[in-house]
Parts: C-alpha cells; sequence; structure tokens
C-alpha cells in the first residue's frame, strides 16, 4: 500500500511539473517533446515521432494535429513513399523552440522530489 501512495505522490509531483511547463510555455510536454524532436531541423517521419516521443500512433497523431494547427510543424507527402508522411518545423516552431529554451524549468527540483518521495 506504501508503494501505491508514493507513486501517487510521483505522479503528482510531475502533473503539477507538466502544468507549471504549459503555463509558462504555452503548449504541453508532449507537444515539446514533439519540438524537440524536430529540432535538428531534419525531417521526420511519423513513426520516427513516435519512437522519440514513446507515445502509441493514435495519440502522436493527436499531437501532431494541435502542433500542425499552432503552425508549429508543416506535413509534406514523403518523395520515395507516397504513403509516408514527412514532418518539419515552419518558422513558427523554430521560434517556440527559441522561446522553450528561454524558460528555465529546472528539471533539478522535480527529480530532488522524487528522490525525497522514494527515500520515504
Amino acid at each position: 500500500m506504501e508503494s501505491i501512495c508514493r507513486l501517487k505522490d510521483i505522479y503528482k509531483a510531475l502533473y503539477d511539473y507538466e502544468k507549471r511547463f504549459a503555463e509558462e510555455t504555452g503548449i504541453t510536454i508532449n507537444e515539446g517533446a514533439l519540438l524537440c524532436c524536430l529540432k535538428d531541423d531534419k525531417p521526420k517521419s511519423a513513426n520516427e515521432l513516435c519512437d522519440f516521443i514513446g507515445l502509441s500512433g493514435s495519440r502522436v497523431s493527436r499531437i501532431i494535429h494541435t502542433m500542425e494547427e499552432k503552425n508549429f510543424i508543416l506535413r509534406e507527402i514523403g518523395t520515395s513513399d507516397k504513403r509516408q508522411m514527412i514532418f518539419t518545423l515552419t518558422d513558427t516552431g523554430r521560434k517556440k523552440i527559441r522561446e522553450m529554451r528561454k524558460h528555465d524549468i529546472d528539471i533539478h527540483s522535480l527529480l530532488a522530489q522524487w528522490a525525497s518521495i522514494v527515500k520515504e
């Protein structure tokens, strides 16, 4: 039972961190992860985005749709395989990455909080 309580405390700390991230950046952690995957400015397939973010295809598909609506990414048809979709950053997406780098959301405090929960 005690481990369930600790897991709940860890989840709560992560939730608070994600909420603070969203408030400061205007995007979710998963949206930020998608931008992070594309920050090298190299086109990526949907499968590459799924692998990087670590979510299922349907969840990544929703994130991709949202990021397209926000004009952060662009979808193009693959040149060698017309069934494949390729994603790249837009200028707005590059700007958002620069903005995110200015927000120093301290992950060390989150990790320290988790460590103290685990030690209890």
